[in-house]
């Protein structure tokens, strides 16, 4: 919570200083405002299955959680865009790749894609690894989390600005309109 309390720091200071920071620099702070790292340890929590050691290895960062924070940035960046330049946010992700590398709007967003699709392969490869530091319990709890994140901003759409648009739907379907089993 800390760590997310000062990245927003960060955030506010380069939105009043209107500063554009390079495309490392943004991702780097960009990967903690987006939560993931919090919501996952918060997961955890409600565990009883979950460990000491379960913590401790979600502390160093392992592969798959790098790979599910970097999916969740990179779509949401893509998918808030223009929420984000209409507010007048000069540094979001799109906007830092674009400068630093001299590319359209439709480039960077395509990068950021591509960036999304090696993350799902990194996330897939840690869920099917046969040898696991933890049990698959723990490591479906980092997946499922990046499957909300996938429904979310599906086809590039902002369902937290728009969630009548985007989650609507899958909540009737699920809760209004399921299939008695």
């Amino acid at each position: 919570m800390k760590e997310i309390a000062r990245s927003y720091n960060v955030e506010a200071k380069w939105f009043i200083e209107g500063h554009m920071p390079s495309v490392s620099e943004y991702l780097s702070n960009a990967l903690v405002t987006s939560t993931y790292y919090l919501v996952t340890t918060a997961a955890y929590l409600g565990m009883k299955s979950a460990t000491e050691q379960d913590f401790e290895w979600l502390s160093t960062n392992p592969k798959i959680l790098e790979a599910n924070v970097t999916f969740c940035r990179v779509i949401d960046d893509i998918a808030t865009y223009e929420v984000e330049k209409g507010r007048g946010q000069i540094a979001t992700g799109i906007e830092c790749y674009m400068r630093d590398y001299g590319v359209s709007t439709e480039e960077a967003m395509n990068k950021f894609q591509e960036m999304g699709e090696t993350a799902w392969k990194d996330a897939n490869e840690g869920m099917l690894s046969p040898v696991r530091p933890v049990s698959i319990e723990i490591l479906t709890r980092i997946l499922n989390l990046v499957r909300i994140i996938d429904v979310t901003y599906k086809h590039n759409q902002d369902g937290c600005t728009h969630p009548e648009k985007v989650l609507k739907p899958h909540i009737i379907a699920l809760l209004v309109n399921s299939i008695a089993i």
